[in-house]
Order: structure tokens, then sequence, then C-alpha cells
């Protein structure tokens, strides 16, 4: 198996149901990839949704019977046996064409990059998560643009064998929303394996981060519950006045 795609999900079916479909559509060659789902407790339609992929040979469905929140990502990493992991949000409605090819043609053009992650689009409603661009610069090698910068684990790629070399302080770290596992896992290959983190510049996926969609999509309330569990009191407020 060459790339294995993880989705962790909690109480978001309509973002989820989106996000299978489209990224079933993106992925050229399912003879080398699979994809990972792993419900975290969910308790609303989550399951209507994942019986439709039970049968598919290359979708692996666990469900937990309780939510472990991002530190869940422990054990949905620990499944993977390919040689790229790609970490797939499930607000993550869109992805561009032939994205197995894509994240494999990045890591081995860029290896000294351990963290490399879809660009966004960004509107009036969302900046897709992504920071200010004054936080980014142009790596060119040929014809392909990394942005070097701050990496959210919308839809990012790593490598297996960078992963085994800290896995131990990835398991034992603390992982909340303040502290995420994209943000854990960028810093431990910067600080310990001196690895960079980017954003592919001319791909993007539209990342439905925020109150707006949150809210069109009927999902509010499950983002202000998880805010207010983690103690993020400005960005529950955030989302209230929506």
């Amino acid at each position: 198996m060459k790339i294995t795609f993880i989705i962790l999900t909690w109480n978001r079916y309509k973002f989820l149901e989106i996000c299978l479909q489209n990224l079933i559509k993106s992925i050229s060659n399912f003879n080398s990839c699979e994809i990972i789902i792993m419900d975290n407790g969910s308790d609303d339609a989550t399951f209507k949704v994942l019986e439709k992929y039970e049968n598919f040979e290359y979708i692996k469905i666990i469900k937990l019977k309780k939510n472990y929140g991002l530190n869940a990502y422990k054990k949905l990493i620990s499944l993977v046996k390919s040689e790229y992991t790609v970490i797939v949000d499930d607000d993550v409605l869109s992805f561009p064409e032939g994205l197995d090819l894509l994240f494999t043609d990045y890591m081995v053009s860029y290896p000294d990059y351990g963290f490399i992650a879809l660009n966004v689009i960004q509107n009036e409603f969302t900046n897709g998560a992504k920071p200010p661009i004054e936080n980014y610069r142009e790596d060119v090698r040929e014809y392909k643009i990394i942005e070097q910068g701050p990496t959210g684990g919308w839809c990012t790629c790593f490598r297996m064998s960078d992963y085994k070399k800290i896995k131990w302080r990835f398991l034992f770290s603390r992982i909340n929303m303040r502290v995420s596992e994209d943000g854990m896992l960028s810093y431990l290959f910067s600080k310990k394996l001196k690895l960079k983190s980017g954003l592919i510049k001319n791909s993007l996926c539209f990342h439905a981060s925020g109150p707006h969609y949150a809210k069109e999509y009927g999902h509010l309330d499950r983002e202000i519950e998880k805010y207010a569990n983690s103690g993020m009191k400005d960005t529950v407020r955030t989302y209230q006045q929506y």
C-alpha cells in the first residue's frame, strides 16, 4: 500500500458524506491506496453515511463507542501500514484530481519536508484555517512550488518512516484543541527531525472551516460544544454570534 487516507469524524455527517464522495473521486489508483475512517463516538446520522461504504474493499471503518477527542488520532495512525499517510479533515469538501499522485510526487521532490498539505480555497466566509500569507515563503523546485510555513492538518501528507522516528513522543504528547494532532506532528517533525512544513501552492482543497459553513450544514451546535469542552471561550462566542 502506497498511501492511506485517514479521517477522524464526529457528529458531522453532512460534511462527511460530501468529503467521502469527493475524496474517492480524487484518487486515481485504489490498487495502491486505502481510506480508513474512524467514527469517534458519533450519535447523529454518521452511521447512515458510513454504512454505504461498509462493503468497499479499499475502505476500512472503525467505530469507537465514545469520543476520545483528538487523541483518537494516536490509534488511527497506528492502523496505517502504507508508505505515506494523509490526514483528511471531514470538513474538506473538495480535492484536486489525482490526489494520491500529487502527494507522492511532492514528497519525493521535497525530501527535506516532513509535513506537506494542500493549499486552501479562501472566500468571504472562510480562510480555510490558513494563517496570513506573510507567514509563508515560496520554495520553488522546477515546476513545483511549496509555500513553506504553518501547515494545518486539513489534507496533509507525511511519511510513515518519519513518523516512526517520533512515534513515542507523539503517543505520549497531550493533544487537544489547543495543541492539535497536526500541530504536534509538525512540531515534532521540525524540532526532532529538522524537517520543514508547507502547502502545495497551486493545488487547492475547499476546507469549509468557520461558523458560516458550520451553520449552513447544520453543525453549528456541534462546533460550539467542541470548543466549549476545550475551554475556548472566545471561539465559542464567535460561533454563538451566528
